[in-house]
């Protein structure tokens, strides 16, 4: 097979031209040319190639290709059985909670990495630009607070409300959040402000990384979900975009997603349960990509899986006769729609030279590969290594009816339609419930969105293992993520420092107290006072100094 991966679809155009030199031209030109330097080596390889084509008869025909693509007298396809065992590769009991699943791929060191980088991003940022003596205080974060953080983030993108400090007001009428009891807004809001995944004062590394910034969360999750879970037979690959509107060098535009301008993450999830599997963030583009951004994409995000003979399904950037001739050497099979301007296609087969009726199709077939054409709204034309021509399906379309009905079509584009929606079912359930935030950090973006990610893998996880628990105690998945980060661990509030208010005389003039002006009555006058208090640097009253303590106190 080594052969026909080189020569590939243009074999036969080869073979005419070696035909048609050597017989006709060749001959002439060695009359015409006295050289005998030129002569000489016109006829060695004259010799070469006809002892190659013609030495002995034994290869008149190429053995173990096609020379060209023929639409009848198909050969049988031998489909080999998927070699891996889909499923969890650790299985809790039944009594486990959310959080135990999520912490399968949030483990003990990824917590202990973003305490750590939060504190150290905290130190750096407050020692280069010292906060206001009336800002709060930062207290140092440990796990347990950046779990309950996590929690409360989770928790908002389920409960979303128009502010992120509408989840700590308690006299709403519409609504109330028990926010407060878990976290004060102030630390939730500084841990907001310093969360950090990366060392700001590292050395850079040695080749320029545009993800430098979320590059190993971004590994590590990737290792996570890899490990954590074998997927069944079927998967799909396709780009998904995390929605980012600001400035940034690799932000991408696509005007036929649902999400138009953000990051591209090219992805590899499960058909089924959309269980994202690997996944690589598009950053432009890369120097020594021999064989084209689409293929290298393929083979990347796959190879893990190389010769388990694993089904994997794509959209028509991605297919070509190349990529899937390549990848059946590899031992994956692949099917998915194709452009009819890829090179190798069956003449015969493509638009401008057919004219098929509503619903018709034609199939073709070459050593590995099989293709079909078949005319819905408009003509669709899917390649496949592993289907056979003669295998039917049927696919349920509407044709002006009310109800729809089934259609027999080829099953390859029967099981296209069937399992290529695997990254569009995972970005539909993370959208459902991400955090809705805006922020200049792109980074923040994709935490997030590999944050909720990282969830809907957990849950996917949890079904497999325990289907029954998990359909009784958390049917829905928004259920499952108020539990992922631990609602019942202990998410104590650290006792921060007692705040030292003493009262001095601190202006020239009279001002307003604050604490008088936050109870009076729209248009009452208020008292004022040259006193105030020295650490919030605020006018108080002497008569309002003990409310202004226990208030600041509470913050």
């Amino acid at each position: 097979m080594a052969d026909s991966t080189d020569m590939d679809s243009d074999g036969s155009d080869i073979e005419v031209d070696l035909n048609n030199e050597f017989d006709t031209n060749t001959s002439n030109l060695n009359e015409e040319n006295g050289e005998d330097g030129f002569e000489c080596q016109q006829r060695t390889d004259d010799e070469w190639f006809r002892g190659f084509f013609e030495s002995d008869g034994e290869h008149d025909e190429f053995e173990g290709f096609d020379v060209e693509w023929k639409t009848s007298n198909f050969d049988e396809r031998n489909e080999r059985t998927y070699s891996e065992i889909g499923g969890s590769t650790f299985v809790h009991p039944e009594d486990a909670l959310p959080h135990n699943y999520f912490e399968l791929i949030w483990g003990q060191d990824l917590w202990q990495h973003m305490v750590t980088e939060t504190n150290r991003y905290a130190e750096q940022e407050r020692t280069r630009n010292p906060p206001p003596p009336f800002a709060p205080r930062w207290v140092p974060v440990d796990i347990p607070a950046m779990k309950a953080f996590i929690g409360l983030c989770f928790c908002m993108g389920v409960l979303r409300l128009p502010s992120r400090n509408d989840y700590w007001r308690v006299k709403k009428r519409m609504f109330r959040t028990a926010f407060n009891t878990i976290m004060p807004r102030d630390k939730f809001n500084l841990i907001w402000r310093y969360l950090h995944l990366t060392n700001n004062d590292a050395p850079p590394p040695a080749r320029p990384d545009k993800l430098k910034k979320i590059r190993w969360f971004l590994n590590y999750l990737n290792d996570k979900f890899k490990a954590m879970y074998t997927p069944y037979k079927h998967v799909t690959v396709d780009e998904s975009m995390v929605k980012f509107k600001g400035r940034l060098g690799f932000r991408q535009y696509m005007p036929l997603k649902p999400t138009k301008w953000g990051i591209k993450v090219w992805t590899l999830t499960e058909s089924e349960t959309g269980y994202i599997h690997q996944f690589q963030v598009y950053t432009g583009k890369e120097e020594n990509q021999e064989k084209g951004l689409s293929h290298r994409v393929v083979t990347d995000l796959i190879g893990h899986l190389n010769h388990t003979n694993i089904r994997v399904f794509m959209d028509n950037y991605y297919t070509s006769p190349a990529l899937l001739t390549d990848l059946h050497m590899r031992g994956v099979y692949a099917c998915g729609t194709v452009r009819n301007n890829r090179k190798g296609l069956p003449t015969a087969l493509l638009p401008r030279n057919v004219m098929l009726d509503k619903h018709e199709f034609l199939v073709a077939q070459k050593d590995e590969l099989s293709c079909c054409i078949w005319q819905d709204t408009k003509c669709v034309m899917v390649l496949s290594n592993f289907h056979s021509p003669n295998d039917m399906g049927t696919v349920n379309r509407r044709s002006g009816n009310p109800t729809q009905q089934s259609v027999e079509v080829p099953k390859m584009l029967a099981d296209y339609q069937k399992f290529m929606k695997g990254v569009d079912l995972s970005d539909q359930m993370i959208g459902y419930h991400i955090i809705n935030h805006r922020s200049r950090k792109w980074w923040r973006r994709l935490f997030f969105h590999f944050m909720m990610g990282s969830a809907l893998n957990a849950y996917i996880i949890a079904k497999d293992s325990n289907p029954e628990t998990v359909g009784r105690e958390w049917p829905n998945i928004q259920d499952f993520v108020d539990y992922c980060a631990g609602k019942d661990a202990p998410i104590l509030d650290t006792a921060r420092p007692a705040r030292v208010h003493t009262m001095e005389r601190l202006f020239e003039k009279e001002k307003v107290c604050v604490e008088c002006r936050a109870k009076a009555n729209r248009g009452e006058r208020v008292g004022t006072s040259k006193f105030g208090c020295v650490e919030c640097n605020v006018p108080v009253h002497h008569q309002c100094f003990p409310a202004h303590i226990n208030r600041a106190n509470k913050l």
